[in-house]
Order: C-alpha cells, then structure tokens, then sequence
C-alpha cells in the first residue's frame, strides 16, 4: 500500500511538473512576441508633410502641407484642430497585442474591405503605410501591417475608439473658420436682407475709422463688434448636399440674409445664411455658393444684425 500510494505521488509530482514547465514556455514565448511599441509610429513627424487617407471604398481623403499651411485635397485648408489631433493620434497609438490566430483573417478580411489605409510621406518618399478599422460596437481599433497582420492598438491610459479619427470625410477635416479677414485686409462688408432692403448696411472706412456707410451717426463699438463676430464666425461643420433633404428648395426659396466680404484686391467672399423654419431645424449656411454647412444658434445669432442696430 506505501508503495502504490507513493507511486501515485511520484506520478502527480511528475504531471505538476510538465504543466509548470509548459506554463513557463507558454508565458516565455508571449513575453518574446509582445509587439514593438513604436511598430506603427514614425521617428520624426515633424517630417512628415502629407497623409493620404484611402478608403476601402470611397474617395481618399489627403491632407498636404504646403510650406506654410495643411490643405485638404489641394481644394481648402485644413482644420488646424483636427491636425493636431491627427498627429498626437499617430504619435501616441501603439500596439497591444496581435489579433488571436482564430480571428486574424476574418478582422484582416474587414480591414481591408471596410476600413482606411493610411499612407505617410516625407516629401515623395513613403515612409509608413497601414490599414485602420474598428469592431462594430467602435469600442476596439486595429492597425494592420502591409503584410496583412492585425494588431489590436490603443493609446496608453485612454478608452478611445483611435479608427474614428481615420474614418473622416474630406468636409470634416476643412477649416471652419469661415473669413480669413481682419481690419487691415478688407475693403468693405456689406450685409443684405432680400425680404427686407430697409434693413441692409455696409460697413467700410470712414476717414480713420470703420462706420456705417450713410449712417453717420452709427454706434463705433456696435459696428466693431460686429466685424469681430463675422471675422471670428466658424461652421459647426460643414455637410454633404445630400444630407439635407430640404436642401434644394431652401436654396429655391433664398437666404434670409447674405453677408460679402470685399478685400483690398477687390475679391468677394461670401455667406448665404438660410431661415430657420418649418422642417427645417438646423441653422444652415452656404459658404461662396458652394459649401454647404452648419451654425450654431450662437454663431448666426452674433452676425444676423439689421441696419437699426448700430444707430446710437
């Protein structure tokens, strides 16, 4: 009886002894695949000069700068914001683990149908290159290597959903300042009412300040208020025409009220800003008759004055 009982000892000491060895193995083996950190990152970004952001299906979206600033398809400038918040993405995302085995095609198969490769450039040269996508709840993010490997990523100490960033339209990345002017670049601003004539005024130099033109009277800080708030005006953001149902019969029916801005080179720029009624619920603009985009209550509030206001 010792012996048997002793033999069954032996041989559960033996059979503990494989699993710790198979144990440590297994947990040697995933230390020495833990990812490199900097696997999706570029040593300086501050070289990097232009990002194509490329659909699976879609238009690409490239971001270019110029020397001096970001463009967005060489078609408008970029939100600064929206720049900053691109390049702290790329510089702090990092991998956490590659995608399990079982799961590495089916998540390889959905980037590369769903989601955005994204192409950085230094000058002409390309310098790093990856796909993006997400889980469907967009509570995971995955980066995918050029030779088809997943990895699931995050960024340090942060629950973000990273691909959300990446899965931006060319609008969403445009500027939302609206007039690049200030007092020392413009000519005249002049604001009109269709419906209500009575109610338009221009604003230009008069002598050595900015007034009312035929209203000598006007109220000097009222008008420079003003001219701050159109100066300062931003979209909320800027929308695809087809997202507005209503949209081609509120341009049918006319803007409530136009702003132009006229520069020293005589240039014009202009906001068309649209009423706020019935089905309509949304405070929409269109920007040089072509961008169509949305405002704050706020915003439209501070650039809608009439003519009487600035009496004294």
């Amino acid at each position: 009886m010792p012996e048997k009982r002793n033999l069954r000892l032996l041989w559960l000491l033996l059979a503990l002894s494989s699993c710790l060895v198979l144990v440590l193995a297994v947990s040697n083996r995933q230390q020495v695949q833990l990812p490199d950190k900097n696997l999706f990152q570029v040593a300086d970004l501050t070289q990097i000069n232009k990002v194509i952001i490329q659909p699976a299906a879609g238009a690409a979206t490239e971001l270019r700068f110029d020397g001096i600033k970001w463009q967005v398809n060489n078609a408008f400038a970029a939100d600064g914001q929206m720049i900053k918040i691109l390049f702290a993405t790329l510089m702090q995302t990092e991998p956490r683990r590659e995608v399990a085995l079982t799961m590495r095609d089916s998540i390889s198969r959905q980037l590369t149908t769903t989601g955005q490769q994204v192409l950085l450039y230094e000058g002409d040269q390309l310098v790093k290159q990856f796909w993006v996508g997400g889980n469907t709840a967009k509570t995971e993010t995955y980066f995918q290597t050029p030779d088809g490997i997943p990895y699931l990523v995050q960024v340090p100490g942060y629950r973000l959903y990273i691909a959300s960033v990446f899965e931006l339209d060319a609008l969403a990345w445009r500027d939302k300042w609206l007039f690049n002017f200030n007092w020392q670049n413009f000519r005249t601003l002049t604001t009109r009412f269709p419906a209500k004539p009575q109610n338009n005024f221009t604003i230009s130099m008069q002598q050595n300040y900015f007034g009312i033109e035929g209203l000598p009277q006007a109220d000097t800080a009222k008008v420079n208020t003003y001219l701050d708030a159109v100066s300062l005006v931003q979209a909320n953001r800027f929308v695809q025409p087809t997202e507005i149902r209503y949209l081609d019969s509120l341009l049918q029916a006319g803007p409530e009220e136009i702003i132009t801005i006229t520069d020293l080179a005589n240039r014009n720029y202009s906001l068309e800003i649209y009423p706020v009624t019935g089905g309509n619920k949304t405070c929409l603009a269109r920007l040089n008759g072509e961008a169509i985009l949305v405002l704050t209550q706020s915003n439209r509030d501070a650039i809608t004055r009439t003519r009487s206001y600035f009496g004294k």
